[in-house]
């Protein structure tokens, strides 16, 4: 593994405890999949955090957001580490750096996607990575269905070989469960993009990012053929793969008429991103050709896909 990857997730393992001492925020994406479930298949070197409560009105989280962050920047720089709070140009996001033994670890909170599908759950290191760094560390995590299904929408977004690593992972661990779906679906509704765009992909080139931010982290070698071969499993199975009330309900959802009863949660209706996408969709429907574009694309992409 790469000497660079390596000392990132160490000094990553230092603070995580520093940034969950929390009960606001919860581990998603990549290094929760690598670090706290599977068995270190591959290294990870940022923490993706989630806001777990989702009942606050925005500018009030925003500020909850901005206070938990000064928090664990405080609880950082307490570790004697470097902590810099940067927001994003477009105010959805924001990103502690953290700086130690020359590397840096990027902690990132998304202030649309608040709250959580599924309770969270805590996870202790697994012992391979409790092996490697000499550490113990617990924190809370995503709960395992909204683990991948998060992953799967970043893997059809992205598509960057780390995700498309999870997601061959988790291909060879089962099927597409219920509940994974369940959760695929309410990430892919509150998504920015228009739903087909990123359920029906382009396919983008891999080669460079393959070999500039991927190469050194796994346990054993992944081929950039096999991730590819992955990719176009994903992209075949995934929309076959949903069932009619998923179809239904994404549907409903690009109508900006949404029918909750569809999905097995009752508090989704209330969660931000999907509540911010319907608020977008509202405006897109003063030009009433491009809202019933959408629609239809879906519509006649899903069709496709049987």
């Amino acid at each position: 593994m790469n000497a660079d990857y390596v000392r990132t997730v160490q000094l990553l393992l230092a603070v995580a405890p520093a940034i969950f001492d929390t009960p606001a925020f919860a581990m998603k994406g990549g290094t929760a999949l690598n670090l706290f479930l599977q068995d270190m298949p591959r290294l990870s070197v940022d923490i993706d955090v989630v806001f777990v409560p989702h009942e606050l009105p925005r500018e009030e989280a925003l500020r909850a957001i901005a206070d938990e962050l000064a928090a664990a920047q405080a609880r950082v720089e307490a570790l004697g580490f470097l902590a810099t709070l940067r927001k994003s140009k477009e105010g959805n996001e924001a990103k502690l750096f953290v700086h130690g033994a020359g590397v840096e670890v990027k902690v990132e909170v998304n202030f649309v996607f608040r709250g959580t599908v599924l309770p969270p759950e805590r996870r202790a290191l697994t012992p391979a990575a409790q092996k490697m760094f000499s550490a113990h560390v617990e924190i809370p995590v995503l709960a395992v269905p909204e683990l991948y299904g998060g992953k799967l929408v970043a893997a059809l977004d992205r598509q960057h070989p780390r995700d498309i690593f999870d997601v061959q992972l988790m291909l060879a661990r089962g099927g597409w469960s219920d509940d994974l779906l369940d959760c695929f679906v309410v990430y892919l509704a509150g998504h920015n993009r228009p739903a087909h765009e990123v359920l029906f992909p382009n396919e983008k080139p891999l080669e460079a990012v393959f070999e500039n931010e991927f190469v050194g982290m796994t346990s054993a070698p992944a081929g950039l053929d096999e991730l590819i071969a992955t990719r176009q499993r994903l992209m075949h199975e995934l929309p076959r793969a949903l069932q009619p009330r998923h179809r239904q309900f994404l549907l409903s959802m690009v109508s900006a008429e949404p029918q909750w009863h569809l999905l097995p949660h009752a508090h989704l209706a209330r969660l931000p991103a999907l509540q911010w996408k319907l608020h977008n969709l509202a405006k897109l429907q003063k030009n009433a050709d491009k809202f019933k574009r959408q629609h239809d694309e879906l519509a006649a992409r899903l069709e496709r896909a049987t």
